[in-house]
């Protein structure tokens, strides 16, 4: 293996795992132009990376304090703001994003109901939800760290009882997808 092989080897897996999901986050970025924009279970931080000089503010929230700390130590960017906090306690005073990000984490959220109504809550009228799951009929096998893992139609219907409008979408919002697409990870728009 010759040294530049060896060295986009590298690169692709420390991309990986700096954020499993960094392709998701590049072409999310272009929908996010000059909002402002609640990113929910941020994880590594990275994804909010991708998108951070897109958007013209981000709230990024994570339960895990370790995970806000190490963004905030790492990745001081100036119209980000990292804080530690659940979804699914968050009591909306009113509504205030544009658009709402939860990337690969409402399948790890017991009370997934609750965070909807929340997220729901805090945007405008108007605002878009972005998330992203893993597809149940996917040919996978089941992730035990998973509180519950919906099929595309299964999630349609769900989203349809918080948001107004819901498509799905193939990983890069390019695609819409049907309700029986086994392609993974489902991506959803939802607007209020």
């Amino acid at each position: 293996m010759n040294n530049d092989i060896a060295s986009n080897v590298l690169w692709r897996r420390l991309g990986y795992m700096l954020t499993p999901q960094l392709d998701i986050y590049h072409h999310l970025a272009q929908h996010l132009m000059g909002a402002r924009v609640l990113e929910v279970g941020f994880g590594t931080g990275f994804g909010v990376l991708q998108y951070a000089r897109c958007a013209w503010r981000v709230d990024a929230l994570e339960v895990d304090k370790a995970a806000v700390a190490f963004a905030k130590k790492c990745i001081p960017l100036k119209n980000v703001s990292w804080m530690t906090g659940d979804i699914c306690n968050t009591t909306p005073d009113y509504a205030i994003y544009d658009a709402v990000v939860m990337i690969e984490v409402l399948e790890h959220i017991e009370n997934w109901e609750a965070a909807l109504e929340n997220i729901k809550v805090l945007l405008k009228t108007g605002g878009v939800f972005y998330m992203s799951a893993r597809n149940a009929n996917a040919d996978l096998r089941k992730n035990d760290l998973h509180e519950r893992e919906w099929n595309a139609e299964e999630l349609d219907r769900y989203l349809n009882i918080y948001f107004r409008k819901v498509e799905l979408y193939d990983y890069r919002l390019f695609k819409k997808q049907s309700i029986d697409t086994t392609s993974t990870p489902l991506m959803a728009k939802a607007e209020k």
